[in-house]
């Protein structure tokens, strides 16, 4: 306990640590927004049914899937086969990292369909 609280009296620990929070909030609050934008274009297009909300809806949903893929692919990636160095389980590495990333989008997009539909049939209920 006392080691605790001597870190939580050293101002470096404290400013690195507030530094890693501010960071992680604001990679969940991108995501949150952008899922929210994805979710607004689908509804759209589901009560409308119009081209253009349809296209803006895949167009955003792209964007989406370029936010993920960054998360996972540009920026150091999920360490599933460690740290390799020869050039195949790199790409093995590489291409589990862009399963990920595609798996992470369907899972996105099918609660985002779900939820806006729902809310779509609740809104034509009233």
């Amino acid at each position: 306990m006392s080691h605790l609280t001597e870190k939580l009296a050293d101002q470096t620990w404290r400013h690195s640590m507030g530094r890693r929070f501010e960071a992680m909030t604001d990679e969940i609050f991108q995501v949150i927004r952008w899922i929210l934008l994805v979710g607004f274009a689908n509804y759209l297009a589901k009560t409308h049914g119009t081209l253009t909300f349809s296209l803006t809806y895949w167009m955003l949903a792209a964007l989406l899937f370029g936010y993920i893929a960054s998360r996972f692919l540009l920026r150091p990636e999920v360490p599933f086969l460690g740290n390799p160095t020869a050039r195949l389980p790199r790409l093995i590495q590489s291409a589990l990292n862009f399963l990920l990333c595609v798996v992470v989008f369907a899972l996105t997009l099918w609660a985002v369909g779900a939820l806006t539909q729902a809310i779509a049939d609740y809104r034509s209920l009233r």
